[in-house]
């Protein structure tokens, strides 16, 4: 139970992260690319969500416990 707390804080942590420095992502080249991020930095990125995830679990890492997100260009809106 522990564990879980500690992901589920991590993974809020770093959703909050992300969405504080979306601009700085773009000016990193990380538009139109999905990203994760781990401990507030991205360590893996790529426009196609398969080769990215690919990426993450090479690294050791498994996906299903990062913060994954789709950097937008400025000005997009969403319609949901």
């Amino acid at each position: 139970m522990e564990q879980e707390l500690r992901l589920l804080k991590r993974f809020e942590e770093d959703s909050e992260w992300f969405h504080k420095n979306i601009d700085k992502l773009r000016k990193e080249n990380f538009t139109g690319k999905f990203v994760a991020i781990k401990n507030k930095k991205p360590i893996a990125s790529d426009n196609n969500l398969d080769v990215m995830i690919q990426s993450v679990e090479k690294k050791g890492e498994n996906p299903s416990y990062l913060f994954i997100e789709f950097v937008y260009p400025e000005g997009t809106i969403l319609l949901l």
